[in-house]
Formats: structure tokens, C-alpha cells, sequence
């Protein structure tokens, strides 16, 4: 029996784009294999959603290093930091294995784009990600589609099942990556039929100024899940909800601001229909930060306001069709 300790403690987004380099890697090991994993204690029920590509969860509240102890006395073959960070870095030193692979964030890569001394993007981090172990692993390959995700996935309580839905995700962990309330507005408006909002606690205020049947802050990470699953389409920005709704197979349009696909986040074989809506006036391809916290054009309003409502409508009734 192989068993591989994989890390990375944070967030929706870069959790579930974990998945694929997952399935990859027990493709690409012969013989039995017991995958598990390192999270946050908050973001362990993304992991869950996983299902059969991971065989345990593990759990931190801050240190990585406080798993250290229940990690060794599991007996890893190898482990695959996916976060590559210093509590990470503190994880693989406490468990001292030859056989760790990490991944090449591209930081240096990333610094330049931001500061326009490189044009070129990064390549995608789903990629990066098999990368990090595919040398020792002969026939590892990044995968042709997603994996199954969140199967059985339940809808939340009360939610009516009966009659179609579109989904609109609110929110984003920076305002950089949030989608201006114009936008938002203006799509509610065009979307023939249902309109579901989803998001999280902190947008529960916002969800329910918007005028449409709002599901943020009321449910889980797999109730989101299923309401993805379920939708004819999905409108977001650079958010977690754009991830999941890729994984799972639902046209998803893009609503970008500070951040941009250069960076190698976009949304991993989107299905068709799927569109990014960039910006316009602000550099093309450019991001302003690699977090979306920061932007370049202090004195005028952020880049989520010059993202033009016409093209976010265009590639939203496209999604639709």
C-alpha cells in the first residue's frame, strides 16, 4: 500500500483545483494506493466533497506544524505540498521524507506580470500541480476532465427543486475580484426565468438588496454544490464558486477585475460556453495584483467597474443558450 500525504490548508478555489492533481496521481501509482490530506479545519468540507480520491482528511486550526506528530505515526511514503508556504515547508521538515514534491508557485513569474516586466502568463496551476510529482512517476499526466465531485450533494432544505435555475455568485475574498453591483443588477434583470443567488455570510446583506431569490450565508459548501450542479449557468468572478462550477460541468462566465487569467487561475476546462470578461482600458492581459487585494489605478474607480456591461450581458445570454 502507497500512501501520499497531500497539503494545501486554503481556500474553495485552490482546494478544488487540488482534485485533478489528485486523480492523477493515483492514476499514475501502481498498485494499492490510501491518498490523504492536510487542510484547514474550515475548508475540510471542500475536501469532503472530494469523495473516493481521498481516503482521509487531516485537520489544523493555525500551525501546519501541529499535525506533525498524527502525520508521522500514519508512515507516508510521500507527500505533495501543494501549498508551498512557510507552514507548509514546517509540515515537510517535521516529517522528514526524501520522496516531497512541491509545487513551483511562479511567484518571480507572477511579480513580473503584475509590474508589466513580462507579457507572457503562467501556465494553468492544475497543470503546476501534477507537475510538482509527475518526474517520479512514470505515465502521470494531467488529466483530460474533471473528476467526479460532490456526488450526492443534497440541495438545501426548502429549496424548490422543481422549476430551472440560473446561479449568480456574489462575493470574492478581495474587493479587486468582487463584481461591480451594476453588473450584477443588470444580469439579474436579463436572465430569463429563476434566479439563484449564492455566496457567503458576508453577503447575506447583499443578496437580499438584490432583489432575486437568495441563497447566501444559508448554505453549505456542498449545498452550493448541488445549487451549481443544478444551474443552467453561472455568472462569477474570481472566485471559489467559479472553480466548483467548472468542476462541475456548468457554463461559467467570468467577471474579472483586479486579477486576470495571466495568472493561471482561470477556470480549469470550463464547459462550453464558458467566457472571461476582462476589463477594458486596463492593460489587456495584465493584473493589478496577484491576490486581487491592490490596484495599479489608485485614483480612478477599480477595474471592476470598467468591466462594460454590455459584454458581460453578451457572454451571459450565450451561457444561457
Amino acid at each position: 500500500m502507497t500512501r501520499a500525504l497531500f497539503i494545501r490548508f486554503s481556500s474553495i478555489g485552490d482546494l478544488v483545483l487540488t482534485a485533478p492533481a489528485v486523480a492523477a496521481f493515483r492514476a499514475a501509482v501502481d498498485g494499492p494506493v490510501e491518498v490523504h490530506f492536510l487542510t484547514k479545519t474550515a475548508f475540510a468540507p471542500v475536501v469532503a466533497g472530494f469523495g473516493a480520491l481521498v481516503d482521509v482528511v487531516h485537520t489544523v486550526e493555525r500551525s501546519g506544524s501541529e499535525a506533525v506528530p498524527a502525520l508521522k505515526a500514519v508512515g507516508f511514503d510521500h507527500v505533495v505540498d501543494l501549498q508551498s508556504n512557510v507552514r507548509s515547508r514546517a509540515v515537510t521538515r517535521g516529517l522528514g521524507l526524501l520522496s516531497t514534491f512541491r509545487v513551483d508557485k511562479r511567484n518571480g513569474a507572477k511579480w513580473a506580470l503584475v509590474h508589466g516586466f513580462r507579457r507572457t502568463g503562467v501556465s494553468p496551476i492544475v497543470e503546476r500541480y501534477v507537475g510538482a510529482f509527475a518526474p517520479a512517476f512514470a505515465g502521470a499526466a494531467v488529466p483530460s476532465a474533471w473528476p467526479a465531485l460532490f456526488e450526492g450533494a443534497d440541495l438545501p432544505p426548502g429549496f424548490d427543486g422543481g422549476s430551472p435555475w440560473s446561479v449568480i455568485a456574489l462575493g470574492a475574498a478581495h474587493g479587486g475580484k468582487a463584481v461591480d453591483r451594476a453588473v450584477l443588477e443588470a444580469a439579474i434583470a436579463a436572465t430569463p426565468g429563476r434566479v439563484v443567488l449564492v455566496g457567503g455570510e458576508a453577503e447575506r446583506a447583499l443578496g437580499e438588496s438584490l432583489g432575486a431569490e437568495s441563497w447566501a450565508g444559508r448554505t453549505s459548501v456542498a449545498e452550493s454544490a448541488a445549487l451549481l450542479r443544478g444551474a443552467r449557468a453561472v455568472l462569477a468572478g474570481d472566485t471559489g464558486m467559479m472553480h466548483l462550477a467548472a468542476a462541475l460541468g456548468r457554463p461559467v462566465v467570468t467577471v474579472w477585475g483586479c486579477t486576470r487569467p495571466s495568472l493561471g487561475m482561470a477556470a480549469w476546462r470550463p464547459a462550453p460556453g464558458s467566457a472571461d470578461v476582462l476589463p477594458v482600458d486596463r492593460g489587456g492581459d495584465r493584473p493589478c495584483s496577484k491576490l486581487g487585494d491592490r490596484c495599479r489605478y489608485r485614483r480612478d474607480p477599480g477595474c471592476s467597474q470598467h468591466v462594460r456591461t454590455e459584454d458581460v450581458l453578451a457572454a451571459w445570454r450565450a451561457a444561457l443558450s
